[in-house]
């Protein structure tokens, strides 16, 4: 009997000790959970350095035939895409990302999107001038590849320097 209480009580402190979650857990379809080192965010870090070295060619494979690239909701196919982007570089000169935080979220009703913040940097060939403008955009992923993805920046300054051309 000595033993079974002595046994109880261990227990009972064993499980009053236990670590309770911060938050509750939330199984509702627009919930899941976030990482940032897997898979579909390396596939993103890869397209934005592609754009960066204007060799969007190499990015081409992380995503679907018939995927769409939707521009500030201008849409785009995947050949388009790799023209327009690459036509960047006639009109700037040392494109970056700053300021870049990427993560992948997998929600509990199966979609799996990656969602990258960044500020695009670059310097006006027509006039030196240096552009900073932020961005963000999202991936959408099925079966490995990116289905579907946005990116919203506001292009007035962008434009702006494309016009003078």
């Amino acid at each position: 009997m000595k033993n079974t209480i002595t046994l109880f009580i261990f227990a009972l402190l064993l499980s009053s000790c236990a670590e309770k979650p911060k938050y509750s857990i939330d199984d509702q379809p627009m919930s899941g959970y976030m990482l940032d080192e897997d898979q579909y965010t390396a596939m993103v870090d890869k397209f934005m350095k592609a754009y960066r070295d204007n060799d969007m060619e190499s990015a081409k494979n992380i995503f679907s035939e018939d995927a769409v690239y939707s521009v500030n909701d201008s849409d785009l196919s995947v050949s388009e895409l790799v023209t327009a982007f690459s036509s960047g570089h006639t009109y700037f000169d040392d494109i970056s990302h700053t300021d870049v935080y990427t993560a992948t979220m997998y929600y509990n009703d199966g979609n799996i999107y990656t969602n990258v913040w960044y500020n695009w940097n670059a310097v006006a060939k027509s006039s030196g001038e240096v552009l900073k403008v932020k961005g963000y955009g999202w991936f959408k992923w099925e079966n490995g590849k990116a289905v579907e993805a946005y990116n919203a920046f506001d292009p007035t300054a962008y434009n702006a320097v494309m016009a003078l051309e």
